[in-house]
């Protein structure tokens, strides 16, 4: 299933912006491909091939993803950015961006979100009943 991950423009300012290439493409492949929940999966020699890294390079990555990042803007698990789950990686404030990029002006999450839920209920309503 097709995803889309908003990329915040604050990335550029980031502490993560300033790591060595490999860290860099694994993050934003992350990103890319998460789940709705924040979940990445994944193997490390395949998903370095996503990345387009070398298996040490993406070694090194998820250690730095998973390590404590003292100068990290977000404070909450100690600036770690993911955590090893078992198929995968968690990005630990999926949640956090996820609702900021929905709450700007101009999202269209909670329309489609209304609209998924009313098509939910039509499907399970009695012919003949008006909508």
């Amino acid at each position: 299933m097709p995803g889309f991950a908003k990329l915040f423009n604050s990335i550029l300012t980031s502490t993560i912006w300033g790591e060595d290439h490999a860290t860099v493409r694994v993050w934003i492949a992350m990103l890319a491909s998460a789940d709705a929940n924040g979940v990445v999966e994944g193997s490390i020699p395949g998903f370095a091939r996503v990345s387009c890294v070398t298996v040490e390079e993406m070694t090194a990555a998820l250690e730095k993803l998973s390590s404590p990042d003292p100068y990290s803007r977000t404070k909450e698990h100690e600036g770690r950015r993911i955590e090893t789950i078992d198929g995968g990686w968690f990005i630990l404030n999926f949640e956090k961006y996820r609702a900021q990029a929905q709450a700007q002006d101009g999202s269209r999450a909670p329309y489609h979100r209304e609209w998924r839920r009313r098509q939910r209920e039509k499907k399970f309503q009695e012919p003949g009943e008006d909508s």
